[in-house]
């Protein structure tokens, strides 16, 4: 089936039991765009497209703004992509963009967001059934040399089709096809999406708020989030070829769940088995985990080392801040602070911290 932003169902091979709300939903009485119903695993459709996107094509290292100006053409026209950069990456120099940050400028424009870790197909299945496109972090790398070539990349997943086994994504850096999404075999989004512990964020009208909490279930509550997406990372641990990258998915479950010990564990494992040298740029839990637990120097070193080589990347500046809050050097802290706002003056947490410091 095809789903519209505005709410019209078209069949495409619908199970019968969709037919009623269909023919409401297409008929001129006052029943039209009715309360949207909850499609479950069940009564999934065998291929669903949602339609009325914008095709981003993006700027160089600007896959985030792009991929967020996609997922909220859906619900806006008119959205400018490079009013998107101006608020995730008003520093040229600045490389990345986290999920909170988009969720925050989509309330701009009064829509919701929630960020989750520990998607699965099945997920993005029954978010895009129910009307809701996701935008995912996975992986982009093309060349011999994978632990270099490596880098975060955000598409935003619109359709499926379970007889070809794909879904259908608008990609800023490779399309959208012949313009109703470009086709991902499943097994691919999962190998791409894995390294960066399968994160993904969705958007939503606030009034669609209980039936996306329908949709999520467990997954809606942060805390049984962490849990399960820590249980797939041991599964992932479990399997006969573990990697770097499945000992970092446990220690983020980990560090979300507040066990910053074993999460410190966790990462050190995966940092001695080899990560690509820009994951830091986009993942922060053993910045976080880290810190907590003391290990103040190796926050030192680590964030260091990332701003040698992208200087733009605030997050950086924040941790160093904090860093030396833990070691009492109030001075020291307020002036990364500062850093970090003059890098992304939108940086809420870093601004808050500085408030505090001050006085």
């Amino acid at each position: 089936m095809i789903f519209c932003k505005w709410g019209l169902w078209v069949i495409v091979g619908l199970a019968a039991l969709l037919i009623p709300a269909i023919i409401q939903a297409q008929d001129n009485s006052p029943m039209d765009n009715p309360e949207p119903m909850l499609i479950t695993a069940e009564t999934l459709p065998e291929r669903v497209l949602l339609t009325g996107f914008d095709m981003v094509w993006q700027n160089p290292n600007r896959c985030a703004s792009a991929a967020l100006t996609i997922q909220m053409s859906y619900y806006r026209d008119g959205l400018s992509y490079y009013t998107v950069i101006g608020a995730l990456n008003p520093s040229p120099e600045d490389m990345s963009a986290r999920l909170d940050e988009m969720i925050a400028l989509a309330e701009t424009y009064d829509l919701k967001g929630i960020e989750r870790i520990g998607g699965t197909i099945e997920m993005l299945k029954l978010l895009v059934a129910n009307g809701f496109p996701v935008l995912i972090e996975n992986v982009y790398y093309d060349g011999d040399d994978v632990m270099r070539d490596w880098m975060s990349h955000n598409r935003v997943i619109m359709g499926y089709d379970d007889t070809l086994g794909v879904v259908y994504a608008f990609d800023s850096l490779r399309g959208n096809g012949d313009g109703t999404g470009l086709a991902f075999e499943y097994a691919y989004i999962e190998e791409r999406w894995r390294p960066l512990n399968r994160g993904y964020l969705v958007l939503y009208e606030p009034e669609d708020e209980a039936l996306l909490q329908a949709v999520l279930g467990d997954q809606w509550d942060a805390t049984l989030n962490a849990e399960w997406s820590l249980q797939l990372a041991q599964a992932d641990l479990a399997g006969v070829a573990p990697d770097s990258f499945d000992y970092f998915n446990q220690g983020m479950a980990l560090a979300a769940l507040g066990r910053y010990a074993e999460a410190a564990v966790a990462f050190d494992t995966a940092r001695a088995i080899g990560l690509p040298w820009r994951m830091l740029w986009y993942q922060f839990g053993p910045l976080e985990a880290y810190l907590q637990i003391g290990r103040y120097q190796e926050v030192y070193t680590l964030t260091r080392e990332v701003i040698a080589a992208a200087p733009g990347i605030e997050e950086m500046y924040y941790y160093i801040a904090r860093a030396y809050q833990g070691e009492g050097n109030t001075e020291r802290a307020i002036a990364n602070l500062e850093a970090a706002l003059w890098r992304n003056p939108n940086y809420t947490a870093a601004a808050e911290l500085l408030a505090e410091l001050q006085g």
